[in-house]
């Protein structure tokens, strides 16, 4: 039955797959599609998708009418949406390794005709070498040349799944489509033929125009006189507090500082006033990315001149470790010598202006702080093993690491525009036998000799573990990796273990966290991807942190498992989607077709987040585009509130309007 065929195409074992390949897979969990051939559906009749299935989810394969993608930017659908709701497309296409499977999202307006489009991205095998010889990391080049390591050869696709939904109840009798097609060539740019210098002095890539790119350096200081004017003065609207909370609501115990409080079996943030605060953020908020130029300067514009006037002004955040930050150099070209001051203010007054009331992770620092700010405290990671960019919580350097991190903040301990504070990001926990696995391979370590007391204190002597493990060590210490990991109660012994390993983690991070910041909120470590299925990490984050926080990548948050018994607020530290235009090459970890796909996008995911009665906030991944050629570890993704030349993108902006005036709405 077509039903069942597609639950094996899309039922996955959480164990087999890494958690990227969930993030794509989650929407089409357990679906029960309509198959088709692609041999019958037709590029110029319209088919019904009711006609096709009932339920809106459809399979269409390739085995034996085969598209091939390879000289197209985009897969493209023909698509009427004569509903008078927005209509969710999911796609997801492949060539049956499944974790190369790739999805999209594309939001189609009311009554509408359009043929959406989905970029494709290219495998690095596939991209011009001499582009990958100068910019090595970066995800993205001119031309429509996206590369992502989940990305089939496009002469193989095999199926393409789609979705179609709404947020209210649909009738797809109304919702039509005919068959996916290849759109726009793809002709990508070699670097032979690449324009020399590749950016002007300004940041901006040459070789291409776009609505919004400034053309002559001496527009920038006119503009700054215009946003002193529009964003000096600016104050939040009359809903909200002076924090941003919500005045219109009930008043509930004000404590001077942020808390948590759950409404009517809803989380919320409480302001210092006592009002409800749901975090709209951004993260970087005032900040932007420098790019490497040494050894390559020849590839741009020679800014001797701006180089001697910022040395002039001892001021190291323009020019640095062989590499130029263009939108600081831009905003001293706006503001002049005081950029630094006059920016900060006119960044208060957007966010003011604009509707956002949180600074995110990595933010600029506010001397009198007016908007409500995160901080993000680390300290130095390490690879245990094979597992890197980890913690070792029984390592004495960590411990003290922590606390002068910690200190470092402790003049912010009496500050009410504090919102919270995260203690590290995306650590990496592995599986959860992958660490303690690693630790029983090490000689010397803190770690290595916690494992060793841990297994002594339960067993006494080594002899009755060497019978409950089937083993042969001559004492704890000669404990190693050689051991039977079918055996069941060996497995619970390495779990029981991982607990008590992350259980320190978080015991030693409040523990300190409480001695600087005893009135303020501790946000967690922002959990990434690979992380979201960890339980064992999850519950115990929850017992010792006051807010869970997340980075989550993806289009939808209806299937995200939060683990709902933990019953934690959730703040979310990073989403974004990325376009790719505008002179930046890049995409971003999710991608929109333009600026106004973008917009809806997050408009969508902001109108999921705030209907989850866990969910206090959300904060955009990030202030300002990347660089074209690339930040200094190569991201380079058209991400940004604003361009490299502080120009803001009104859609998105206009999207953070609109959904922070349907919060209290949607929370009802």
């Amino acid at each position: 039955m077509v039903g069942k065929k597609l639950i094996m195409v899309f039922s996955i074992n959480k164990i087999s797959y890494s958690a990227l390949l969930l993030v794509s897979m989650l929407l089409f969990n357990n679906v029960h599609g309509a198959k088709y051939s692609s041999c019958d559906i037709s590029t110029v009749k319209w088919l019904s998708i009711n006609e096709i299935d009932k339920d809106g989810y459809i399979e269409i394969d390739y085995n034996n009418c085969k598209l091939n993608l390879t000289g197209y930017r985009y897969l493209a659908i023909p698509i009427k949406n004569n509903s008078n709701e927005n209509l969710l497309i999911d796609a997801l296409w492949g060539n049956g390794k499944k974790w190369l499977d790739f999805n999209a999202r594309y939001i189609l307006e009311p009554n509408s005709i359009d043929t959406i489009k989905y970029l494709i991205h290219r495998r690095k095998e596939d991209i011009d070498n001499d582009w990958l010889n100068h910019f090595p990391n970066a995800r993205g080049f001119p031309k429509g040349v996206h590369q992502h390591w989940r990305t089939i050869n496009l002469e193989e696709l095999k199926y393409i799944h789609l979705r179609f939904s709404s947020n209210k109840k649909i009738d797809f009798n109304n919702i039509f489509f005919t068959a996916p097609i290849g759109n726009s060539k793809y002709d990508p740019l070699k670097f032979k033929s690449q324009e020399i210098p590749i950016l002007d002095n300004m940041g901006q890539y040459n070789s291409s125009s776009w609505d919004g790119k400034v053309e002559d350096v001496n527009q920038l200081n006119k503009e700054g006189e215009i946003d002193k004017q529009l964003y000096l003065k600016a104050t939040f609207n009359q809903t909200y507090s002076k924090f941003g909370g919500y005045i219109k609501t009930k008043k509930h115990n004000a404590t001077g500082f942020f808390r948590t409080q759950n409404i009517d079996g809803k989380w919320w943030l409480i302001d210092p006033e006592g009002y409800k605060f749901w975090s709209t953020g951004i993260t970087g908020a005032g900040k932007g990315n420098a790019t490497k130029i040494l050894n390559k300067e020849f590839l741009f514009t020679d800014l001797s001149n701006d180089k001697e006037a910022s040395i002039n002004l001892q001021n190291k955040k323009v020019f640095k470790r062989g590499g130029v930050n263009y939108y600081n150099l831009n905003l001293f070209r706006k503001y002049g010598s005081d950029w630094e001051n006059i920016h900060e203010q006119v960044t208060i007054g957007r966010y003011k202006k604009w509707n956002i009331n949180t600074f995110g992770a990595w933010s600029l620092a506010q001397k009198n702080p007016s908007i409500p700010y995160t901080l993000i405290v680390s300290t130095k990671k390490i690879n245990i093993g094979n597992v890197e960019h980890t913690i070792d919580p029984f390592d004495s350097n960590f411990k003290i690491d922590l606390k002068n991190s910690l200190l470092t903040h402790k003049n912010k301990t009496n500050d009410p525009w504090l919102l919270g504070v995260f203690v590290h990001n995306e650590i990496h926990w592995g599986k959860n036998l992958e660490i303690p696995i690693e630790i029983l391979k090490l000689k010397e370590s803190a770690c290595r000799l916690a494992l060793e007391s841990f297994f002594e204190n339960k067993y006494i002597s080594i002899d009755k573990m060497n019978q409950v493990w089937s083993s042969s060590f001559i004492n704890f210490g000669d404990i190693n990796s050689k051991i039977d990991l079918k055996n069941i109660k060996v497995r619970n012994d390495l779990k029981d273990f991982f607990k008590f390993y992350v259980d320190t983690y978080f015991l030693t991070v409040d523990r300190e966290f409480r001695k600087v910041f005893p009135n303020h909120l501790y946000l967690g470590c922002r959990f990434y991807e690979k992380t979201h299925g960890n339980k064992i990490v999850r519950e115990s984050a929850a017992k010792f942190c006051d807010v869970l926080s997340y980075n989550i990548y993806r289009y939808s948050l209806e299937k995200f498992d939060f683990l709902d018994g933990l019953n934690k607020p959730i703040l979310i530290g990073e989403f974004h989607f990325g376009t790719g235009t505008h002179g930046v090459w890049g995409t971003g970890l999710r991608i929109a077709y333009n600026l106004k796909q973008q917009a809806e996008l997050y408009k969508q995911f902001i109108y999921e987040a705030s209907i989850n009665s866990n969910i206090i906030g959300c904060h955009w991944f990030q202030w300002t585009d990347q660089p074209a050629t690339g930040r200094f570890d190569g991201e380079n993704f058209r991400i940004g509130f604003v361009s490299i030349v502080d120009k803001p993108y009104s859609n998105l902006i206009d999207a953070t309007n609109y959904t922070t005036s349907k919060i209290l709405e949607w929370r009802k």
